[in-house]
This record gives C-alpha cells, sequence and structure tokens, in this order.
C-alpha cells in the first residue's frame, strides 16, 4: 500500500479540545452578536410603534359618497372581505374594488414569447 507522508502525518497527530477552542469562540461571538442585533431591532420597533401610533387616512369627501357605477354586488364583497379575514386572522375593512387591469399579464406573456427561439 501506499501512503503519503502529508496524509500519515495529518492522520498521526491527535486533535485535543484546546485546537477547536478558536472555532468555537469564533461560534459564540458571532451568535451572540447577532442576539444583540436582533434584540436593538426588535426594541427599536416597540419603540417606534409606542412613540409613533398609527394614524387613520383621511379620505377625501368626494371618495367617501361617490359610488361606481359598475358596484360589485354586496354578496361578492362579503366573499372578498371574508378571504381577506382568512388569510389576515382579524376582520378587514374593505376601501375599494378594482377591476384587474390585463396589460401587465399581456407585456409578461409578450416577453416571455419573443425570449423563445423559434427553429
Amino acid at each position: 500500500m501506499i501512503q503519503f507522508p502529508v496524509i500519515t502525518a495529518v492522520a498521526a497527530e491527535k486533535a485535543s479540545v484546546s485546537d477547536a477552542l478558536p472555532h468555537v469562540m469564533g461560534f459564540v461571538i458571532v451568535v451572540v452578536t447577532l442576539a444583540i442585533l436582533w434584540a436593538l431591532c426588535a426594541s427599536t420597533g416597540v419603540i417606534l410603534r409606542k412613540l409613533l401610533p398609527p394614524t387613520p387616512v383621511a379620505q377625501p369627501e368626494a371618495a367617501k359618497t361617490q359610488v361606481a357605477d359598475d358596484a360589485l354586488p354586496p354578496e361578492t364583497l362579503v366573499v372578498i372581505a371574508a378571504a381577506v379575514a382568512a388569510v389576515t386572522g382579524k376582520p378587514r375593512r374593505i376601501v375599494s374594488v378594482q377591476p384587474h387591469n390585463p396589460a401587465w399579464s399581456q407585456a409578461g406573456r409578450q416577453q416571455i414569447q419573443s425570449s423563445h427561439n423559434i427553429r
């Protein structure tokens, strides 16, 4: 059997706990630093929520009284509100429902189709 001198020299050394100590200390320092950064971010969020309470956005009077001619039936709004409540976990107020604009999906399809090479 052929033995390489580098491999046999490494295999002959015996590892001890003191050899791994710098690596363990580096790991501990990284974890402690990340914990400190997490605590700073969390405390900043708590402080900002206490100092700056959310303010409701005032809508213009015209927007409050305006009703579209093609308004959705109330049953559809109830279904949308139920879906939003199911996703967020708490009931929300529906401010507006607007129809889907197909221009974005058409532009995406056009980009995908133009990227293919025709043989």
